[in-house]
């Protein structure tokens, strides 16, 4: 169920608008989960993908090498290794997959990876708004932002709400009943 203001808990559903937008939170998820930081989260992510659409119009092969953005858990995975991640965004709903190798390890990865790396990391939106804020036609699960030029202050604002969330999470010791 929804805690006290509104929170979507783990374990709980979230409804949208609509059946498919019934969002399960899975255990992976350490942070309480919010519409206003996923409000921010879509807008920054919106904001990001057009500055990075409108450089690929005006010159593609520096677009190329000053990725603002990349998404997919490779390339999550991959950004972070490098050293290019400024923050990583995970959708709280990506389907269980408890085989060897599955989804679930790739993103236990991502999350040990972000941590060990001092990487801030975000659950937010689900698979299809994160898919939507980043104008994809498929579904995400992961979002790398490696720049935040223009966007600055959105980012700190995230970060500050996924601290407050994270804590509140950590202190009642773990989703609310």
């Amino acid at each position: 169920g929804e805690a006290a203001g509104g929170l979507v808990t783990k374990g709980s559903v979230n409804y949208g608008e609509g059946k498919q937008n019934k969002t399960l939170v899975r255990d992976y998820c350490d942070q309480d989960l919010d519409p206003e930081l996923d409000r921010q989260v879509q807008e920054f992510l919106g904001k990001l993908n057009e500055f990075q659409e409108r450089l690929m119009l005006r010159d593609p092969v520096k677009a190329k090498m000053k990725k603002r953005l990349s998404s997919g858990l490779r390339e999550v995975l991959r950004s972070i290794r490098t050293q290019e991640a400024k923050l990583v965004i995970v959708a709280p709903n990506i389907e269980a997959s408890p085989s060897e190798g599955g989804l679930d390890d790739k993103v236990q990865e991502i999350i040990r990876q972000a941590r060990g790396s001092n990487v801030p990391l975000v659950f937010a939106l689900s698979r299809n708004r994160l898919a939507k804020a980043l104008g994809k036609s498929m579904r995400v699960s992961a979002a790398t932002v490696h720049q935040v030029d223009g966007v600055y202050e959105q980012y700190q604002e995230i970060l500050k709400a996924s601290t407050v969330l994270r804590m509140s999470f950590t202190k009642r010791g773990g989703p609310a009943p």
